[in-house]
């Protein structure tokens, strides 16, 4: 039902590798996240979106996957793009991917005493 974050970074290089094994794979918009689910039937597109835009020009020598909030917390952005040897991008892929991170609480669990100071989400 879900993909864990290090598995779908595998599968997006390897998706945009399946047609030719020299093309450059760039994924950004995870840089901060230590640990994520994603769902695993969206990693599936994503992958096949990858794989579109490899195929639909033969010239495509690097492929970007790049996330970036959409719904805050909930819903973010995927923009898949497919660069040809002259930087020139002839194909854009946008879809959405619903990522599921790990709460505060996992940083808090060696902690003897929380203090917290947020203010509340009313």
């Amino acid at each position: 039902m879900h993909t864990r974050l290090p598995d779908f970074l595998n599968k997006a290089v390897a998706a945009g590798k399946k047609i030719n094994p020299d093309t450059e794979v760039e994924i950004t918009g995870f840089e901060s996240m230590k640990s994520a689910k994603l769902a695993s039937l969206r990693v599936g597109r994503i992958e096949e979106e990858i794989v579109e835009i490899t195929t639909s020009n033969p010239d495509i020598k690097k492929v970007t996957v790049t996330m970036i909030p959409r719904v805050a917390e909930t819903i973010n952005s995927v923009i898949i793009k497919g660069y040809d040897k002259d930087g020139k991008c002839p194909k854009c892929i946008m879809d959405t991917m619903f990522l599921t991170v790990p709460g505060e609480e996992v940083y808090l669990e060696d902690a003897e005493e929380v203090i917290d100071r947020r203010a509340p989400l009313d």
